[in-house]
């Protein structure tokens, strides 16, 4: 490996989704990874590989970036774990980044996590916050992630190996747009041995449950816990949405119980939120739920339980059966409809 005084600069993957849309979350960590990179006085650099990956340089423009590396073939049209590795691994032999951060999702976790191996060093996965280790080194990357089912929160750092690799919970933090006065944009040639591919994508249908957008883009969630009681009555938190442009989401609970499909989870197993307003109905507030939530503007919830946990974290708290509010909010907005 070479010398960690060679590797400069905080690079960002940035995912396109769908083929179709940057994921929001790689945004989110461009607000993030600018602070950093200005407190390290070094560039900000965008890495994206995509078909026709000029069309999204627009809008990562608009983030803060100093540079960005850009590929774009037919072949990277969908995420392929073979092509992306080795071409993003070539990248960062060529270029030695310092820090390089991920999404926490299915492609950034399985991508980080291969070039992670191939490049030796350490892989910090779902962290919720970033800082630099001042009394360490001068470059050296303080990640803050929950441990233990979400019981404590654990700070790690990776001081002998570079690149500092890690991935971030979508959600965690808040994009800002800031267009810097000069972007150097950098096209790297598609270059990869077709015979190395032992398994082609012919296509990705589209999933008949996925929402129109995601939760960790929803300006107002109602989620639903154990405490809804049945899967009658969860379904009328679908309706209840519906009428208000919200969307559903809950604990893990209702996936076991199957009211709720595994891609609504909130909290460390699931999304992680910031709406403008959280309702959580029938919720009790284990921290492995709270952790997905915290960043909402409002939080209202509703329980039984006076004691419950879930209204230490809410800005407004209701004693009473989630589904008497349920039963009410369904009855009133289909009068104002």
């Amino acid at each position: 490996m070479s010398e960690k005084k060679e590797y400069q600069d905080v690079w960002v993957f940035v995912e396109v989704k769908d083929h179709e849309r940057i994921h929001p979350c790689a945004l989110e960590i461009l607000g993030k990874a600018r602070e950093i990179a200005n407190d390290l006085n070094q560039n900000l650099v965008a890495v994206v590989l995509a078909l026709e990956a000029e069309q999204y340089l627009p809008v990562i423009k608009k983030h803060g970036v100093d540079k960005i590396i850009y590929l774009s073939h037919q072949n990277l049209k969908h995420y392929h774990e073979r092509i992306f590795t080795d071409l993003v691994h070539e990248l960062i032999e060529k270029y030695k980044p310092s820090i390089f951060l991920f999404p926490s999702t299915e492609a950034g976790n399985a991508l980080s996590a291969r070039l992670a191996y191939r490049c030796r060093t350490g892989l910090v996965s779902d962290v919720l916050d970033l800082d630099l280790e001042e009394d360490y080194a001068d470059d050296l990357l303080l990640t803050d992630k929950p441990a233990y089912g979400g019981n404590i929160h654990v700070k790690i750092i990776c001081p002998k190996t570079r690149p500092q690799m890690c991935t971030i919970t979508p959600g965690t933090f808040k994009k800002k747009e800031l267009e810097k006065e000069h972007v150097e944009f950098i096209e790297e040639k598609y270059h990869f041995d077709e015979d190395k591919i032992r398994i082609k994508i012919i296509g990705a249908p589209t999933r008949k449950d996925k929402p129109s957008a995601p939760l960790s883009e929803a300006k107002f969630v109602i989620g639903g816990g154990q405490g809804i009681g049945s899967e009658a009555n969860f379904k009328k938190l679908y309706k209840l949405a519906k009428l208000t442009n919200g969307q559903v989401g809950g604990t893990r609970r209702p996936i076991f119980n199957d009211w709720m499909p595994e891609h609504l989870q909130i909290g460390i197993s699931g999304e992680t939120i910031n709406p403008n307003l959280y309702i959580a109905l029938g919720i009790s507030g284990a921290i492995q739920h709270v952790v997905g939530i915290t960043e909402s503007d409002t939080i209202i919830a509703v329980n039984t339980d006076p004691n419950a946990p879930i209204f230490r974290t809410t800005d407004y708290c209701i004693v009473a059966d989630a589904n008497e509010i349920i039963n009410g909010l369904l009855e009133y907005y289909k009068v104002e409809e």
